[in-house]
């Protein structure tokens, strides 16, 4: 490898390291982030990781050539050979600095499309009293729940 090639390479690491969205996809965009949580009594722990496009206020949809049923042109995700793996890697951010699964999670089902991009998983670890008195048994968190603990 070249000395050029080599010196690209490190400085493209080093802004990916620089980044303030941590590796993750998506989050630069007008999309909203929630996990909507549910501890069951035998401490089963399950989780739903969304990502959805705003929806277009009543009239906004303007059917210029271009646009999309989200009323902006090119609205939405670029759906690609990597999207599921960008999808977890959101995923897994969230669910550990939310403090909801401490050692990790498995997938039971996703969806993804442009405007709708959904991981349900359950955690590896069982809920605990502390878990139960900071989650409750059913909530939506949005994504200042993670952002302050990061």
């Amino acid at each position: 490898m070249s000395k050029r090639a080599l010196w690209l390479l490190t400085m493209a690491l080093l802004l990916m390291s620089c980044s303030t969205n941590n590796g993750r996809s998506y989050v630069e965009t007008k999309m909203t982030e929630t996990l909507e949580i549910e501890i069951f009594p035998n401490t089963s722990k399950m989780f739903t990781y969304r990502l959805r496009w705003p929806e277009p206020a009543p009239g906004q949809m303007n059917g210029m050539p271009g646009s999309d049923r989200r009323g902006a042109p090119n609205a939405g995700v670029k759906l690609g050979r990597d999207t599921h793996d960008r999808l977890l890697v959101n995923t897994a951010y969230v669910v550990e600095h939310s403090g909801y699964c401490r050692d990790g999670f498995f997938e039971l089902d996703r969806s993804i499309s442009r405007f709708h991009l959904w991981v349900r998983g359950e955690c590896k670890d069982g809920a605990t009293d502390a878990d139960r008195q900071a989650f409750g048994s059913k909530q939506t968190l949005t994504a200042e729940r993670w952002r302050k603990s990061s």
